[in-house]
């Protein structure tokens, strides 16, 4: 991330997106192991929503927040089995 001044605006590179994209989908598959969630992103989860549920989902609104779609936007949707 670069600040340019002229604009008063912050500049962020494509691969230091992918890279943080890359790094957020590994702590949502780490948070899911860490709570005995499946990875896939179908199959059933708790009614009521845990901790990790929650931290999931902050993780998601983060990225939607700088403009990165992850491919789900609900705690548990988002396959990461392959993350990390």
């Amino acid at each position: 991330m670069q600040y340019h001044a002229p604009t008063n605006k912050f500049t962020i590179e494509a691969c230091e997106l992918a890279v943080l994209s890359v790094d957020i989908r590994y702590v949502i598959k780490k948070i899911r192991q860490a709570s005995n969630f499946p990875l896939d992103g179908c199959s059933e989860r708790p009614r009521v929503m845990t901790d990790a549920c929650h931290a999931e989902a902050t993780l998601l609104r983060a990225c939607k927040n700088l403009g990165i779609d992850l491919g789900a936007d609900r705690p548990g949707k988002l396959d990461v089995r392959d993350a990390g």
